[in-house]
């Protein structure tokens, strides 16, 4: 008699031969990989084109001086908000609005109200005035996007003006730079950004292929192929090779993008370098938190495709599978969320539920490891994931069998039988 994990080994190398040889998988691998470059493409492009329509343009209705001295302001506040690898490149600041000069009429006022209504000029305000009287004239909501960098830009002004008019240099005072190796507060900021990056792939890769496993069973009851396998191992094993088999297949896939994402990672820091990664490490060090991303995905996928594989064993036809495919993806979106709450986060009764709620726990774990050095409670929470990833299958395998097969089983969940197996159910 064959026990329930050899069984579940003969199912998962089933599946996971006849899934990773097949034609469609070289799709499965390349398809996400094309529209996850198109994505970037076409979000780094709309960024830009947002970015440039977005910055607003104010005319400077003065004299030739006052309109140089505000423009002269402007470039020395953007530059010293700009960083010094995008000012090598030539990327424009966009801080502060962009400002023309436009030559003055008699009647400034009646002036900067025809400029306004001019809409191909599109101006967002009007600054017209002197120095040390300068007049801004345009919309209320001005004062929420304009008037504070419209301020700033007359202050450096005047500060430079007084300055060349007592005799002395406006150049900024130079500041002694310490160098030292870290500061706590970036430390933590930097940590935060691994873990929320962490996060987001391990939700991103498990919402591309655990969904998958909702189709799997309702195919295979189509077929009367799982009646087969029901008649030849035990159900549970059935799951648990399925489980298994989809998680190994992820990690072929995970495998391929990550060496791909490696190269081109490479090819980048060859050809130019704009890319580099965070001077601190999480908490626990880079190869610890490594090992934990793997487990913790490997828990989390096995966790939402139990989940899935039960839900999907409900379903009778793929009509009703893809009306589940909605609610199962805000699903994991909610999960998600909750697990994003305990990035930076130290007390509090949502962060401790996302710490316990066993599908939020992975990612939520996540974060721990990049933000504290303890390890113990990695250990438990890796316990923990593995009790519910043995409760969901068996339950998903009873509701299966009374629901679809309609048999009864008396067969306990701490039975030494579940644990042995039996050749048939």
């Amino acid at each position: 008699m064959m026990s329930v994990f050899e069984a579940a080994w003969v199912i998962a190398r089933r599946d996971f031969m006849a899934t990773v040889f097949s034609r469609s998988f070289v799709l499965f691998l390349v398809v996400p990989l094309l529209l996850f470059g198109v994505m970037i493409g076409v979000s780094i492009w709309i960024d830009d084109a947002d970015a440039s329509s977005s910055q607003p343009r104010v005319a400077v209705v003065a004299d030739t001086a006052t309109a140089q001295a505000f423009a002269a302001a402007r470039q020395r506040l953007a530059d010293a908000m700009t960083p010094v690898s995008e000012r090598r490149e030539g990327r424009p600041n966009r801080s502060f609005p962009v400002l023309e000069t436009v030559a003055p009429a008699e009647n400034v006022p009646v002036q900067a109200q025809h400029l306004l209504a001019d809409e191909e000029s599109g101006y967002s305000a009007v600054l017209s005035g002197t120095i040390e009287r300068p007049v801004l004239t345009g919309p209320s909501r001005i004062d929420e996007m304009l008037a504070q960098r419209i301020g700033l830009i007359v202050e450096d002004a005047r500060r430079v003006a007084a300055l060349e008019a007592a005799g002395r240099s406006s150049a900024g005072a130079p500041v002694e730079r310490v160098v030292t190796a870290q500061a706590a507060g970036n430390l933590q900021s930097i940590r935060r950004d691994i873990a929320r990056t962490v996060m987001g792939i391990i939700f991103f890769i498990t919402v591309l292929l655990a969904t998958l496993l909702l189709s799997n069973l309702a195919e295979e009851k189509t077929n009367k192929v799982i009646e087969v396998l029901a008649a030849a191992v035990p159900l549970d094993a059935v799951f648990l090779g399925k489980l298994i088999a989809m998680l190994g297949i992820s990690f072929v896939g995970l495998a391929l993008w990550g060496g791909i994402a490696g190269l081109a990672y490479l090819f980048v820091q060859v050809v130019q370098d704009f890319i580099t990664l965070p001077q601190a490490g999480p908490a626990v060090g880079w190869p610890v938190l490594i090992l934990l991303v793997l487990l913790y995905y490997g828990v989390n996928y096995m966790l939402l495709g139990a989940l899935f594989l039960g839900i999907g064993g409900q379903a009778s036809n793929i009509r009703e599978i893809q009306t589940l495919t909605m609610p199962v993806t805000m699903l994991q979106a909610g999960v998600f969320l909750l697990a994003m709450t305990v990035v930076g986060r130290t007390e509090g009764a949502l962060m401790w539920f996302a710490y316990v709620f066993p599908f939020s726990s992975p990612m939520a774990m996540i974060a721990m490891a990049s933000e504290s050095e303890a390890l113990w409670p990695h250990l438990v929470a890796l316990a923990w994931h593995l009790l519910w990833i043995v409760l969901i299958i068996r339950i998903s395998a009873r509701l299966f069998r009374r629901t679809v097969l309609k048999s009864q089983s008396s067969e306990s969940f701490f039975s030494p039988r579940f644990w042995r197996g039996r050749a048939t159910d």
